[in-house]
């Protein structure tokens, strides 16, 4: 199956791509993905996972701590704009840009130490083939952070820009998340809590098995 089949249809296209550069700081800085990477507690010979990678805000950041990432996103524009950025690091032996979706992502089987998301669940357009895959992937004791900031929270601070458009993405609910991570072998727990000042859904757990 195609990756495009594995993308909503309004992250597709030159309107999907006039956004992501509308919002380039963000996109290229983010205080989220560094709390997230602090989170994962990414190491140093670890080999690691960006899913939905962007820009590579948290993909640059674990590089410099030591770990090899593999960097994922499915939209070439984003993944032009992170090989170039990878050019400028110190580190960039260490990362990978591939193309792919959280439905199939392109690592071997029990290779990777830690995985992450940023604010890409609801993105994402089947789950379940999702966590096959974070299931699949994950070394035993591997470890994963799912995290999207609600921006259906008023206290969000871009929550009147996101209001009305719930309907164009998929739903994200922490603890059926949860569930069905720890029903795959990824022992997991999911809350809404804070992180880097904003409101976000939080899921993270490690692999048992």
């Amino acid at each position: 199956m195609g990756h495009h089949q594995h993308v909503h249809e309004h992250d597709k296209g030159l309107r999907a791509n006039l956004h992501r550069l509308r919002q380039i700081r963000k996109f290229w800085q983010s205080d989220t993905n560094r709390a997230v990477t602090d989170l994962v507690d990414v190491q140093a010979g670890e080999t690691v996972l960006d899913i939905g990678a962007g820009m590579g805000p948290a993909t640059v950041v674990a590089a410099r701590k030591g770990a090899t990432v593999i960097a994922v996103d499915p939209s070439p524009m984003m993944r032009k704009m992170l090989s170039f950025r990878r050019l400028g690091q110190r580190a960039r032996s260490r990362i990978t840009v591939a193309d792919g979706v959280a439905e199939s992502l392109p690592a071997a089987d029990s290779t990777i130490d830690a995985a992450w998301t940023v604010n890409a669940i609801h993105h994402w357009v089947d789950l379940e083939a999702a966590f096959d895959e974070l299931a699949r992937v994950l070394a035993p004791g591997g470890r994963i952070i799912l995290l999207d900031e609600d921006f259906t929270h008023p206290d969000h601070p871009l929550y009147a820009t996101h209001s009305g458009h719930e309907d164009e993405l998929t739903n994200v609910v922490v603890d059926e998340i949860a569930a069905s991570l720890t029903a795959r072998g990824i022992e997991a727990t999911g809350e809404l809590t804070t992180m880097a000042g904003v409101p976000v859904k939080l899921i993270q757990g490690a692999k048992t098995l």
